[in-house]
């Protein structure tokens, strides 16, 4: 089907949507192009749109969402009461995902509005106000799209249901919700109608629509009554009927009369698509002679159309051939997707995630159909059995599914009965058309729509918004932060104060400044101010998000650092996006082109937290020894990282800083250290002591545990038998290195580290009771030996870096050891 023209109103619609922030009712009679409007808006729009509607079918032909999984709403009717509306915010459960997709949502747009009752209106409305934190606006501030007619098929409420809202509202129509008599939609009616070219065909249409039949009107209607009709093997008719078990049974006559085998084609179903939203039969049961419709459009040859009817003239297991007015087509399986909205976090935007795939051949059996799945298709041909419709509009769609009034058969001759246009419709249609220009209705609402945009830029509530959250959490959890971490948040949110200030005071200009130019793109005033805005703002935002970037905020509390990690990064995010908006603004604003900008915002991989695990911060100046600190935490950051460990279970801060202090260089007094006991001690024991080891010896330190072991003997000591209390650790290790253990056997035995070991084996080698070879090999000991001999001034960790930190501490200072036993026995000699 060849793609609809553009006129006049159509470009106003697209403008009205696109180009300011009034919500719009979308209508116009059947064939006028609705579903066109649509596509024509997915693929153009530079707003974050999602697209629902009332079921499953029209969801996935609009290729939306439903409103009720959009929204998770109960099928319940829906009371405006203030405790069913706080019932049903109770009741609904939004993840974090779903209440930031609601909440970047600048454009809702409802397919079929004529099916979508008040009541669900009205539970959208008020999900929307609590969602979006906005209770004044209707919908929460979001645009909405009602496209729809409401003369074609109404919303379904059941008695029991009706008996209990009609206590509320005045009919089950969309425009009787709450919501809408809040805040009216402009009207915009589409009047061109491509389907009909007869006249006098569109103008019984139109009675039939309005409910303004004359005698003559349905002696007219119903000379196309032709009872027993029977249409030739050549004439592709389809029948329309007002049930579905009708269409069926004809369907399934019509293919049992056929003497051609049978083929079935079974559907490939991948990932999520629910049963009762399959665009098509999961088994396609045909046969050669069957006449089918096309149920898809064809997107690459453009051979058929959605509604295309033709007769399957061969069939094979895996080939279908169709035959259209002597054109064979070649049918292929299609794919219809079963999606869901998602916010992608990086550019937020909303994307559409497909959760199943529905692959099968676009055709069905169409000797006959249901009304209701008619609607937005078209045929050459009809036969209507539509005398016993039940719902308003019904009659209306079916006849105006047809091209012409001489290609529409009826079954059965239609009475006024069947006629049910709902005077409740008419005049609310009559109420909702507007008065007056709406060109110049345009204008206003665009110049609105301009002062909300720069609103958003130059304001910053979004980044404030975020900024005050993160002093919140900053305060909730300040005894568990670094102590100045309360007064840094306090003078950030000052700053940023003072900033939108002035701001505001740009803003409350704006107004005045189109006073003369209600275009922006004519303004040439206002677009000077805008542009000396941002290049006034721009360089305050950037030196604010560096000042961010290198925060001083830590903690040792995986879960604190957790709350304030994600303000941090909202934070972040609010701030590129703030820059990357005012960045546009240094040049001349077009709106179209500034939307268009803003959609394509891609946020960068910044990661903040505050962590002392994730975070390199600078040591606290009390500290002792900060390079041991600095070791340590690397050591500790490790740990955590590899095993998934929050820091306390291995060593938090303040443990660190007295590690740093006191120098523990044995297991005994690690668990001396607060926050170490024995279980810690063993299994961290080994990594710290081989640490503090090697900064002592690179340094020259001894240990420092005086003030804890002075501690220690003041408490009551307990009874023991151990005389390894009574004997020097060195010398217990040095007896059973003569006893012929090793040192990883010593270290075993003892529960110490093989560093702590060898650290005190080497002692004895100033004394001469271990060799030096033990340690090194001669070549080794002659390197560092001459190292050692030709800068006797260095410490060991100089000589360390001399040698290119080819040696450990441990070899250095074996034999440095060996060289004192050397001069002890010439001076002795």
């Amino acid at each position: 089907m060849e793609t609809i023209e553009r006129n006049e109103i159509f470009d106003l619609a697209y403008r009205f949507i696109t180009e300011t922030n009034e919500s719009i009712f979308l209508t116009g009679k059947a064939g006028t192009g609705k579903t066109t409007f649509l596509k024509y808006l997915r693929d153009q729009s530079a707003k974050n749109m999602i697209v629902a509607a009332p079921t499953g079918v029209a969801a996935i032909n609009a290729g939306g969402v439903t409103l009720h999984s959009l929204f998770q709403l109960p099928f319940q009717p829906y009371l405006p009461t203030e405790g069913n509306r706080l019932q049903l915010l109770q009741n609904i459960r939004y993840n974090k995902q779903r209440i930031n997709l609601l909440r970047k949502m600048e454009l809702l747009v409802i397919d079929e509005i004529s099916m979508v009752r008040c009541d669900t209106l009205d539970a959208i409305d008020s999900i929307l106000k609590s969602v979006r934190q906005n209770r004044q606006e209707p919908f929460g501030g979001v645009q909405i799209l009602f496209i729809g007619d409401l003369f074609q098929l109404p919303p379904v409420a059941k008695r029991e249901e009706w008996n209990i809202l009609n206590q509320y509202y005045d009919s089950p129509f969309f425009f009787d919700s709450k919501a809408i008599k809040e805040q009216t939609p402009l009207l915009i009616e589409l009047n061109k109608i491509y389907r009909q070219k007869e006249e006098s065909f569109v103008e019984l249409l139109n009675k039939v629509r309005n409910n303004q039949m004359e005698m003559d009107d349905f002696e007219k209607l119903n000379n196309r009554y032709f009872p027993g009709f029977q249409p030739s093997a050549f004439e592709k008719y389809i029948t329309l009927t007002t049930h579905n078990i009708q269409a069926e049974n004809i369907n399934q006559f019509k293919l049992q009369n056929l003497t051609t085998g049978s083929f079935t084609f079974t559907a490939t179903i991948e990932g999520e698509f629910p049963e009762h939203v399959y665009p098509a039969d999961a088994n396609l049961v045909l046969k050669e002679g069957a006449q089918v419709m096309f149920i898809k459009n064809d997107p690459v040859t453009k051979k058929y159309f959605n509604g295309k009817i033709g007769v399957v003239s061969k069939l094979e297991q895996d080939k279908i051939m169709v035959d259209c007015d002597g054109v064979e087509i070649e049918v292929y399986q299609e794919v219809w997707e079963n999606i869901r909205y998602t916010l992608n976090k990086t550019d937020e935007k909303l994307e559409q995630q497909v959760l199943g795939n529905f692959l099968q051949y676009p055709l069905r059996l169409a000797w006959a159909i249901t009304i209701h799945k008619s609607q937005g298709l078209t045929f050459g041909n009809l036969m209507i059995d539509a005398a016993s419709s039940f719902s308003s509009g019904q009659v209306y769609v079916a006849l105006s599914r047809c091209t012409s009034l001489e290609g529409i058969v009826l079954l059965s001759k239609i009475p006024s009965s069947a006629i049910l246009s709902n005077h409740h419709v008419a005049n609310a249609q009559s109420s909702l058309t507007p008065k007056g220009s709406l060109a110049e209705r345009f204008e206003g609402a665009r110049q609105v729509f301009t002062v909300q945009l720069l609103s958003e830029i130059f304001l910053m509530d979004e980044l404030l918004g975020a900024t005050n959250l993160l002093q919140s959490n900053i305060q909730k959890h300040h005894e568990k932060l670094n102590p100045d971490a309360v007064q840094w948040v306090k003078d950030f949110v000052d700053r940023l104060k003072k900033e939108k200030a002035i701001a505001e005071k740009f803003v409350g200009h704006i107004f005045e400044l189109m006073k003369a130019e209600r275009v922006i793109e004519n303004n040439l005033p206002l677009q000077k101010r805008i542009q000396d805005a941002a290049g006034y703002f721009l360089p305050l935002l950037t030196n604010l998000k560096e000042q961010l970037q290198q925060h001083p905020l830590v903690t040792d509390h995986k879960e604190v650092a957790t709350a304030i990690d994600e303000s941090l990064q909202e934070m972040m995010h609010a701030f590129v996006k703030a820059i990357y908006l005012m960045q546009y603004c240094l040049q001349a604003f077009v709106i179209p082109d500034f939307l268009k900008h803003k959609l394509n915002l891609a946020q960068p991989k910044i990661k903040l937290s505050c962590y002392a695990a994730n975070k390199s911060q600078p040591v606290s100046i009390d500290t002792p020894n900060p390079d041991l600190y600095q070791s340590l935490k690397i050591w500790r950051d490790k740990i955590c990282a590899e095993n998934y460990q929050p820091i306390y279970m291995v060593a938090n801060s303040a443990s660190l800083k007295e590690i740093c202090t006191h120098l523990p260089t044995s297991p005994a007094q690690l668990q001396l250290i607060n926050g170490f006991g024995k279980a810690k001690s063993d299994k961290y024991g080994e990594d710290i002591i081989e640490l503090v080891t090697d900064y002592c010896s690179q340094y020259g330190l001894e240990s420092n545990m005086e003030l804890l072991l002075d501690v220690e003997k003041k408490k009551p000591k307990k009874s023991t038998k151990n005389k390894e209390d009574k004997i020097p650790s060195a010398v217990i290790s040095l007896q059973f290195f003569q006893q012929g253990k090793t040192i990883a056997e010593i270290a075993e035995e003892r529960k110490l580290s093989s560093s702590t070991i060898s650290g005190h084996l080497i002692e004895f080698i100033k004394t001469g009771e271990i060799e030096v070879a033990i340690f090194v090999d001669e070549q080794k000991l002659k390197l560092i030996s001459q190292s050692i001999l030709q800068h006797p001034d260095k410490k060991h960790g100089e000589i360390k870096s001399i040698l290119a930190d080819q040696f450990s501490f441990i070899e250095i200072k074996a034999v440095a050891n060996h060289l004192l036993w050397k001069q002890t026995a010439v001076s002795l000699m």
